[in-house]
């Protein structure tokens, strides 16, 4: 019983059959079965071919049809092909893609979108994604996007960053798209891989970096970028555009005396008076940063006002007419007008002569104006307007100097405040004071009050907006907000002192 259980009984009873069975075919006459084999093997290759799908006769004829279509720009043909794949149970992407081609191409535009949309939905196919970014958002501008194209426009970026990822023109479109949907720490990983390529990515994720609190990564990446900028700017030291982006660098990382080592070694390496001159302004600029930093740090001696204003003359020797500087010059003169010092004057009084005309009669003007002088005021000011015409704080000015005057013209003075206010996008507190002081003098009480709130946001201007308010909101008949105005302008004075 135990052998009807074997495996190798079995395999050998098997073997006993087969070599019956082939005993007993008729060999002799073999040869006349021969066509019916053939015949039989014949029908099943063809059978084979025919059932292929990928091999295919018809698939094959259907394919080359419609690559000759799309080649003729004969898109119905092409539609009518891409169904037959279709309907034979060819549902792959490029299928799939291929019509919504030929449906765009026959003005069938929303049916097309549709069938982007499913592929990217269904199969995250990285050509329906492309196609749909250059066909609905290559052309639009950032601003004119509702909130749903925004999300679409981010998602169709992520997904071809995953899955195109050699694609440095797309991460560099991700993560501005993340920067302005305020995802800058997103963005990051992103700027550093692109910083691989074009170095000033890495200070860009440095900055925001720093921004989000995380100096340590900052200053990680700042030094990484200044690293390779400062490679490649051996190999190219005439370059102005890595000359600039080494002192960008520098500053972020807030060396400045190296940056401006860097800018007075690179200005004389300019092959053209055009690259010269950027690089002077960019001195110009750099040393306001610099300025900005010490300026930061609380320390008000003597000194250190030197310090800076022999750095504005620096500054000004390289970029006299730098907006940037020439503003600084006036703050820091101003800053230092009540100073008895010998040598502070001395050298108040070389940047004054250095700066432009327009510059000289603003710092004069303003300083007259702080003494008290409207009428001397009145006359540097509207010498400064002849050269700067386009200056809010010289124009704020000049209307106080003439608000102030003993005759002076006030109608003249508001129509002069309000243009510095139009000049300006984002008027601050001091040009708001001065409309609405200006307004009080001439009885337009109601329409000095908002200026005046506007004022008292200023610390400095608060104790005269309060007491401007009180007079208007007295001559308005409101006695109760008049009193409340006059008893801050109490709080104030016992706060100062």
């Amino acid at each position: 019983m135990i052998r009807y259980l074997n495996p190798l009984q079995w395999f050998k009873w098997f073997g006993q059959w087969f070599i019956a069975w082939f005993r007993t075919i008729p060999w002799k006459r073999a040869s006349t079965a021969i066509p019916a084999l053939g015949l039989t093997i014949a029908l099943a290759i063809l059978l084979f071919v025919s059932t292929g799908e990928n091999v295919s006769w018809r698939n094959q004829l259907i394919r080359e049809q419609l690559a000759s279509a799309f080649e003729r720009d004969d898109y119905k043909t092409a539609d009518l092909l891409i169904r037959r794949q279709i309907e034979e149970g060819d549902e792959s992407a490029e299928t799939l893609y291929r019509l919504a081609v030929a449906r765009n191409q026959q003005d069938e535009t929303e049916e097309a979108r549709s069938l982007m949309r499913g592929l990217v939905a269904q199969q995250r196919d990285a050509r329906a994604a492309r196609w749909l970014l250059q066909e609905l958002y290559e052309q639009k501008k950032w601003a004119d996007l509702e909130n749903e194209e925004q999300r679409e426009f981010g998602q169709l970026l992520r997904l071809l960053s995953e899955e195109v990822p050699d694609d440095l023109g797309i991460k560099k479109a991700y993560a501005d798209y993340l920067i302005r949907t305020n995802r800058q720490n997103q963005a990051v990983p992103y700027l550093v891989q692109l910083a691989s390529v074009q170095p000033m990515f890495g200070l860009q994720a440095a900055m925001i970096s720093r921004q989000a609190g995380e100096d340590d990564a900052a200053t990680r990446y700042a030094e990484t970028t200044l690293e390779k900028i400062q490679q490649l700017f051996e190999e190219e030291p005439a370059s102005p555009q890595l000359a600039m982006a080494n002192v960008q660098a520098l500053i972020f990382l807030e060396k400045h005396a190296d940056a401006v080592r860097l800018l007075s070694e690179s200005i004389g390496r300019m092959k053209t008076k055009e690259h010269q001159a950027g690089l002077q302004q960019a001195m110009g600029d750099t040393i306001v940063v610099w300025i900005n930093k010490i300026e930061s740090e609380p320390n008000e001696t003597v000194e250190e006002r030197l310090r800076v204003l022999k750095m504005l003359q620096v500054a000004l020797q390289y970029a006299p007419n730098n907006p940037r500087v020439l503003s600084l010059v006036a703050d820091q003169v101003l800053k230092t007008l009540e100073s008895d010092d010998k040598e502070l004057g001395k050298i108040r009084a070389a940047l004054v002569k250095g700066s432009s005309p327009g510059i000289a009669n603003f710092i004069r003007g303003t300083a007259a104006l702080l003494k008290g002088d409207a009428e001397k005021a009145t006359l540097h000011l509207k010498l400064a307007v002849e050269h700067l015409p386009h200056s809010p704080a010289i124009l704020n000015n000049l209307a106080v100097a003439i608000a102030e005057k003993e005759d002076g013209d006030l109608e003249q003075a508001l129509q002069i405040s309000e243009q510095a206010i139009e000049s300006v996008s984002t008027p601050n507190a001091y040009f708001f004071e001065t409309r609405g002081q200006i307004l009080t003098k001439l009885g337009k009480h109601l329409e000095a009050i908002p200026d005046l709130e506007r004022a008292l946001a200023e610390e400095s201007l608060a104790n005269a907006a309060h007491e401007s308010l009180a007079v208007c909101f007295e001559a308005l008949g409101q006695q109760d907000l008049a009193e409340e105005h006059r008893a801050a302008m109490t709080e104030e004075a016992e706060t100062s002192d």
